[in-house]
């Protein structure tokens, strides 16, 4: 079980330059006269999300006018999880601004710390590559949030939770939306698999304040299919790859299926990923990370055994297979067991 969302740690040490020759040659250019000092080697991932962390860091200083981080920023400094491992860098403001995005500096990863000033980067980490990293923006919305949708973490205003996946929800590509919303609802609802029930009632009551969030919406851009994707949002997605798993499926017009349900083989209990237990057919997303332990491979595929051999069907499921969800679907499909109903109707509506 990967543990439940919440607000990072120490957040990265971000400096203002107070004239020539004060900053180290590692300091990394993040805004006007801001530099983040880095301390995080590679893996890319974990140094792109501290330098994430510190571009919103970097945005407080040099905007004092905004109210407050929104959209993937909140999702990120409530600990929870992001489709794109460098998301830009979303606030909103009370008045409108001169250019509604501005680019953020671009650095380089895979350098024992990350790169970000003139010149040629240093060499990569044995065993990593350089890898410049994605043009990132500074969006700034233009709202009055009132004082309830406003809360602080570390210190920086951010959107409420329920503010937080509604903003997701209406203005982010849905991949991206459902990914930090269930996140969010994740930790906001603090699921246990091993003593399911009581979460139901938390879920409802969040996904009523996010309800109410896009009434207040009115006729808006996506708004439709926002309030089509909330009751699809789920608290036991456990990665970002069995979020955009679930939302590729429920935009297929596979029937909703259920997440990690317990699956009792002899004296084990299992959890696949996705579930139609009615059926014993289930999901299982194996994620770039799930075999970093040399003996997690023979784990799963133990595990895997012996669900298949209580008469389930599993269907295994990587990032690659989600570029083809028309394949992926007619794998899943071929293990129904024949005669059984499994309608397959399309929701458009949250594509």
């Amino acid at each position: 079980m990967t543990a439940l969302p919440s607000p990072p740690g120490p957040l990265p040490v971000v400096t203002a330059a107070r004239g020539p020759g004060t900053l180290p040659r590692t300091a990394v250019r993040l805004a006007r006269g801001q530099y983040l000092l880095p301390t995080v080697p590679p893996p890319v991932w974990h140094q792109q999300y501290e330098v994430s962390l510190a571009r919103i860091l970097a945005v407080h200083r040099t905007h004092p006018s905004l109210s407050a981080f929104t959209h993937s920023s909140a999702a990120l400094l409530h600990g929870a999880l992001v489709r794109d491992h460098e998301p830009d860098v979303h606030v909103t403001q009370p008045c409108a601004a001169r250019r509604s995005t501005l680019p953020l500096p671009r650095v380089v990863y895979g350098a024992p710390l990350v790169w970000g000033r003139q010149g040629a980067p240093p060499s990569p980490l044995r065993g990593h590559r350089l890898q410049r990293g994605a043009s990132c923006r500074l969006r700034r919305h233009r709202r009055r949030l009132p004082d309830d949708e406003v809360t602080a973490v570390a210190g920086l205003p951010v959107t409420t939770v329920p503010r937080t996946i509604a903003d997701c929800l209406l203005d982010l590509p849905p991949r991206d939306a459902v990914v930090s919303a269930d996140s969010l609802l994740r930790g906001a609802v603090l699921p246990d698999r091993f003593a399911p029930g009581p979460e139901r009632a938390r879920t409802a009551e969040v996904l009523a304040q996010v309800g109410e969030q896009l009434r207040r919406a009115g006729p808006r851009q996506h708004v439709r299919r926002a309030r089509a994707l909330l009751p699809l949002l789920s608290p036991w997605a456990e990665s970002p790859g069995e979020s955009e798993l679930r939302y590729l499926l429920l935009r297929a017009g596979l029937p909703e299926p259920a997440a990690q349900v317990g699956v009792r083989v002899g004296g084990s209990l299992y959890f696949p990923d996705l579930a139609w237990p009615d059926l014993r057919l289930g999901v299982e997303f194996d994620g770039r990370g799930k075999y970093a332990d040399p003996g997690a491979y023979y784990r799963e595929k133990r595990r895997g055994d012996e669900i298949e051999e209580a008469g389930w069907r599993l269907t295994r499921v990587s990032f690659e297979d989600l570029q083809d969800v028309q394949a992926l679907v007619g794998r899943i499909l071929r293990k129904v067991p024949p005669g059984r109903p499994f309608p397959v109707r399309p929701r458009q509506v949250i594509a």
